[in-house]
Formats: structure tokens, sequence, C-alpha cells
């Protein structure tokens, strides 16, 4: 029911609104919902991406599809990246709040680090849209830089990369959702008109609400352990907008538990603290770790 809602929700928004000539002011009331149903919607992809929307595999694909490409990107491109996301949390490839200052300076790990979680997460789950139009051959190396093998219990990532992303029917499938995306939001564009500074605005909400909360409960986290991540203290109100994504260490440790779950399989350690705390940390900036070390500071 609430996929459907939000689904409902992108077509008036999109398509009706712009169309039924609605004073500026409203237009951008019903473009902040939207926009604050984000992360509501975020979880909802994220319970189809572990096959927990929908009983039914096949159902579960679809809606997850519909749910993304209103989203704004492909369905099994977002799939695996969160499941690479799990392959490689706390270790060297999952660790995007560091760097290493004998790599990089510290000036521009800062500006990559604020681009990242002020609109640059989201930026590249959009750029998906036009990437996937490339030749699997120019692709096929960048993924196997993303996918390294680990001795420690994380072989064979490049292979599934090239499954569930390079395969032919995988990347068919990728390039309709692309298109489809592509084709709602410039229609929206054109429907909007003169307005069309709401929308984008929309999207850029849509887009620092996601790319903050993405790596919030990981910032600063030990690193090297592998299902780790803060089981973020929220109110009742927040915990429902977010589906209990702020319980993130719970879903971690049993990522096939359901969002309504989560509750019950959740403890809290001294070193947990509240999401909203644990989002604002990261405007302290990226953090400094050499090469093997074993903890950020």
């Amino acid at each position: 029911m609430l996929a459907g809602a939000l689904l409902a929700l992108h077509f008036l928004v999109l398509i009706v609104v712009p169309l039924s000539g609605m004073p500026p002011v409203a237009a951008a009331a019903c473009l902040a919902v939207l926009a604050l149903a984000g992360p509501t919607q975020w979880a909802l992809i994220h319970e189809a991406i572990h096959g927990m929307l929908l009983p039914r595999r096949g159902a579960n694909h679809v809606l997850g599809r519909a749910l993304a490409g209103c989203f704004g990107a492909p369905f099994r491109a977002l799939r695996f990246a969160h499941l690479r996301h799990h392959r490689y949390n706390r270790t060297p490839q999952g660790r995007e709040e560091t760097y290493d200052p004998e790599v990089r300076s510290r000036g521009a790990a800062f500006v990559q680090h604020y681009l990242r979680i002020g609109i640059g997460l989201y930026a590249g789950e959009l750029a998906l849209n036009f990437l996937c139009w490339l030749p699997p051959r120019l692709l096929r190396p960048h993924l196997r830089r993303l996918c390294p093998d680990f001795a420690d219990g994380a072989p064979g990532m490049a292979r599934i990369a090239e499954r569930e992303l390079l395969d032919r029917a995988a990347l068919r499938e990728i390039r309709v959702d692309a298109f489809l995306v592509l084709a709602l939001y410039t229609t929206a564009f054109a429907l909007y008109a003169g307005q069309w500074p709401l929308l984008l605005a929309c999207l850029a909400l849509r887009g620092f609400l996601a790319s903050q909360f993405d790596h919030a409960p990981h910032h600063a986290t030990p690193l090297d352990l592998r299902d780790y991540a803060l089981n973020m203290r929220a109110p009742r109100w927040l915990s429902a907008w977010l589906l209990n994504f702020n319980l993130h260490r719970a879903h971690h440790l049993s990522p096939n538990l359901p969002w309504n779950a989560l509750p019950q399989a959740a403890t809290f350690e001294p070193g947990d603290i509240g999401f909203v705390h644990a989002v604002l940390r990261q405007w302290r900036g990226p953090i400094a770790v050499r090469k093997n070390d074993a903890t950020a500071r």
C-alpha cells in the first residue's frame, strides 16, 4: 500500500500537477512532499533489493524496478551497489569517509567528502542512467577495480558484477529502466515549463537527503569490522519515516530481516548515538587513516 501510494504520488506531482495549472506555491508544496518522501521510498527499494518487499520474487522485482525508476535510477544497478556495500563494508573498499594523507591531500579529501555527503551519492545514481549505455568492454575494467578479491572472505565479486550488470539480459533491463527514467523526468521538466526550477529543487532536496543519510551509520566507526554499523536512536516518528533504517547494525547483522522486525533484533551499545547526531557529525570532515591502520583517527 505504501509503495502504491508513492508511485501514485509521483504520477500526481510529476504529471498531473503541472498540467493542472496549479499556482507555483502549491506546486512547490507538492514537490516538497515528494522530496521528503525520498527516504521512505529508498527504504522500500532497499526492501526490494533484499527480496522482502513482496513475497513473490517476480512481483518483488517488478515493484522494486518501478520504485527505483521513480527514484531516478535502474533498480538492478542500485541493487548491485547496495549488495557490494554489504560485501565491502569497513574494508578499504568501503570506508568512504576516510583518506590516506600519503595518497591524497587534505584539501582534496575535504572537497570530495563534502560533495559526496551533499549531493554526490544521488548524483552518482542519476549518472547510472547514462553510464549504462557505454559498451561493456569499457565498463568491465572499472567494475573489476571496484570489486577486488580480498583474503578475508570477499572473493568473486567481480564475477557477480559481470553477471548482474553486464550479462546481455541484465544490461538490457538496466537500459530499459534508464530509458524510462529519462523519459519520465524529461516529460516532467517539459510539463513544468517555466517552473522547471521547482522540479530541480525537488530533486536536489531528494539527493541531499539520500546523500546525507547513506553513510551516516558507518561514519567514524571501527575499521575492518565487516558487519558493523550504528544502531542510531531516533524518535518513533523518525524511525517510521525511515522504516527503521536507523537500526542499521541490526540490518547488517541480519540482512534478511524485514524492516518491521528490526526493532526486536536491535540492541544498543555505548558507541551508538542519535540519528541526527550521526548525520551532523559527518560535517566535521573526512578522517585521515594511513594504509593498514586498524582505527581511524
